[in-house]
């Protein structure tokens, strides 16, 4: 395992570069080239529209600026010692092998992502979704960074379930049925480790009292789709933004299913194949 600070390259070249000079050389010689694993795994497991019609170097030159703004404080956050203790509490609880964690940039796109680099599972990092001190809004979009307390522990249960199963780490090739149940395990994994439910940090108070007041129809209403997957159904149940959300159904699955085995029954969990938790709750 390896921890990979990939922002400190991008803050570099993007103090480096004059203002009103393009960006792109610099990042593609010194960051790039040096990181291509890590963004092509961000095109790899989103697929290339990622970055928008200009691909990699349009989006760079076009969020240069507030690029560096966001990462300016990120040195301060003291990132790498911290979630290398974090890892080093996971990982024993974990099935698997440890994957490398990337302190990088994803484009705003999340705080944190398991990513399909190389062809295996890695965990990543977006420094600038954080921030020392997070400004309020209606959806949870800026964190601090001790925050980090719950997405290491979540990815690194996607890495763990991912290898285990041999699944295809990026939603692209996934079914809505797996994506749910990735989504479930980590959740109620971080949920014990930390003694809270944590998918009420980015999920909205009223939000989940709507999902649990509904538990039934919104599981069934995923349900029915199990069998889809690919970008459209992880866009239409995996937004900030998605009516009825895929985090809250395997939260939902996955908390049924420890109370009625136990909460020793976690690591069995996080391996356990999808169509096999839905029977044992059935």
């Amino acid at each position: 395992m390896a921890l990979i600070p990939v922002y400190q390259d991008v803050l570099r070249v993007l103090q480096a570069v004059p203002p009103g000079t393009p960006v792109w050389p610099a990042f593609e010689s010194e960051v790039f080239l040096p990181h291509r694993a890590f963004f092509e795994g961000l095109s790899a497991t989103y697929g290339p529209e990622v970055f928008g019609p200009g691909g990699l170097p349009a989006a760079v030159e076009q969020l240069a600026p507030i690029l560096r703004a966001a990462l300016e404080p990120a040195s301060s956050y003291q990132m790498e010692e911290y979630v290398q203790k974090l890892l080093d509490q996971v990982t024993p609880l974990l099935p698997g092998i440890p994957s490398n964690v990337y302190l990088g940039v994803l484009f705003f796109l999340s705080p944190a992502a398991t990513l399909s680099i190389l062809e295996r599972p890695a965990i990543a990092l977006g420094l600038e979704r954080f921030h020392p001190s997070p400004p309020p809004g209606p959806f949870k979009y800026w964190y601090h960074p001790r925050e980090a307390e719950e997405m290491i522990p979540h990815e690194a249960a996607h890495v763990a379930r991912m290898q285990v199963l041999k699944l295809p780490p990026t939603p692209r090739k996934l079914t809505l049925l797996d994506m749910v149940m990735l989504e479930g395990t980590a959740l109620v994994f971080t949920d014990l480790l930390l003694g809270r439910t944590t998918l009420t940090t980015f999920m909205p108070a009223e939000q989940f009292a709507w999902h649990q007041a509904n538990d039934q129809y919104v599981r069934a209403v995923v349900a029915s789709e199990f069998h889809t997957g690919g970008m459209e159904a992880y866009l239409r149940y995996f937004s900030m933004y998605s009516p009825i959300s895929g985090y809250y159904v395997g939260y939902s699955i996955c908390r049924e299913y420890l109370e009625r085995y136990g909460n020793h029954a976690i690591r069995e969990l996080v391996g356990l194949p999808s169509d096999e938790i839905l029977r044992r709750v059935s």
